[in-house]
């Protein structure tokens, strides 16, 4: 059972701590996707009150990690290829006003150091060829960035879609490593325009990572394979 994995807590633990427990289970796939969770059996296990997994579970449902259907309960959310396209589409919005704010800080030197250490830990996790390691080294650059902006709300905004995006990567990508083809350069191509102050031209970069088309669908090579069988109507 999903709940054998989860350890006994102490009945100081803050709801924050629970959360983080339920939410590496949920990213690890110890509780599936459309997973029941329930305040007793979680109390019961962790060895806790109800109030903080109340409260912790409430935490993850602003997350996006699981969502409340009334009189019926808490379950873990299962994300659809409808989903794909309207986080990516959120993270393009988060990113590219991170990056235009990073260009315009006095202290953007130091953000520009970095999201170059970020990037060599890109590189260094691609020649590894571990797909865990990459996916962490990857989000970790697009953290970098957003936290490189100093504002609190979008880094919160960015922690949201983290989440999310590791549920996508784990139902439509993993163990695929064709999504890191030439991310090295495209990181390193973004932070030459930074530097150089191109507006336009970052735009330009972080729309075309997260390969929107007219429809504001993300169709990207590496999520092809998630693609709607048949397109959408053209628009009226």
């Amino acid at each position: 059972m999903a709940f054998d994995s989860i350890q006994s807590l102490s009945l100081t633990t803050a709801p924050g701590r629970i959360a983080d427990l339920l939410r590496s289970a949920i990213l690890d796939g110890s509780f599936a996707p459309g997973a029941q969770l329930t305040e007793s059996q979680l109390a019961e296990r962790l060895n806790v009150s109800r109030g903080p997994v109340r409260e912790a579970m409430q935490r993850l449902v602003q997350e996006g990690l699981l969502w409340t259907k009334p009189h019926h309960g808490t379950f873990v959310v299962e994300l659809g290829t409808d989903d794909v396209p309207d986080i990516y589409l959120a993270r393009r919005a988060v990113e590219g006003t991170a990056a235009i704010r990073v260009m315009s800080r006095p202290d953007k030197s130091k953000a520009f150091k970095a999201l170059e250490a970020a990037l060599a830990e890109v590189r260094q996790a691609v020649s590894n060829g571990d797909w865990n390691e990459m996916v962490t080294a990857d989000l970790n650059f697009h953290e970098v960035l957003v936290a490189e902006a100093g504002s609190e709300r979008l880094s919160r905004m960015f922690r949201t879609l983290t989440a999310e995006t590791q549920l996508c990567m784990a139902a439509f990508l993993e163990g695929d490593s064709t999504w890191v083809k030439g991310l090295g350069a495209e990181y390193k191509g973004l932070i030459a325009a930074m530097r150089r102050g191109d507006k336009a031209d970052v735009l330009a970069r972080i729309d075309q990572h997260f390969e929107l088309d007219e429809n504001l669908n993300y169709y990207g090579d590496a999520y092809s394979h998630v693609r709607p069988a048949v397109d959408p109507p053209a628009a009226k």
